[in-house]
């Protein structure tokens, strides 16, 4: 479902904005930002979130088909 929105994230070197989909994100563990080349790692909590998130949508998924 939100799979295909877009988060933007801000490189701490150059401040240049990379926008990537949740689907990308979910795929990779760090960003190359697209202005400097630095590495930008994932914080596991917010990878962590993201998956959470995911279950929490399948669950309502589930109860709205059962209604």
């Amino acid at each position: 479902m939100f799979d295909d929105a877009v988060i933007g994230f801000l490189c701490p070197q150059c401040a240049h904005e990379t926008k990537k989909t949740i689907t990308w994100i979910k795929a990779n563990d760090t960003l190359s930002c697209e202005g400097c080349g630095d590495v930008i790692p994932f914080e596991r909590d917010f990878l962590r979130g993201i998956h959470e998130d995911d279950k929490s949508i399948d669950h309502l998924k589930g109860i709205s088909k059962n209604t």
